[in-house]
């Protein structure tokens, strides 16, 4: 179990939540997602991870369905069933200057870790 440590509303139907997971912090790189099961007998759904601090990962994303709808309505102190990760290929990082990153609707998710990881190469 996985507890969650901040929810909020950040639009309509848009959502971000920092969730206590110390190993897929540990190891989460820019561009990859990780899997969400709210309870037993939830589906796994795929999504982006936003930012890592210490043991927590952030997730922003949209209600849509019914998995979403129920993270929607989770709040701090909450228990997320499993989040397994890090997933997917990192995104590749080089030494390029002045970088700007772009996204657009929930795609923005991802643009905070992939900003960092530009500034961390010296961009």
């Amino acid at each position: 179990m996985y507890r969650v440590v901040t929810a909020e509303q950040l639009a309509d139907r848009v959502f971000c939540m920092w969730i206590e997971a110390p190993h897929v912090a540990l190891h989460a790189q820019a561009g990859q997602f990780l899997i969400v099961r709210t309870d037993e007998q939830g589906e796994r759904i795929p999504l982006t991870i936003s930012a890592v601090e210490g043991d927590l990962v952030r997730i922003i994303y949209m209600a849509v369905g019914k998995t979403t709808h129920q993270l929607a309505t989770m709040r701090a102190g909450d228990m997320v069933r499993d989040v397994a990760g890090p997933l997917g290929k990192p995104s590749e990082m080089g030494r390029y200057g002045t970088c700007v990153v772009i996204g657009g609707g929930v795609g923005i998710a991802s643009c905070p870790i992939i900003a960092r990881a530009a500034r961390e190469a010296g961009n």
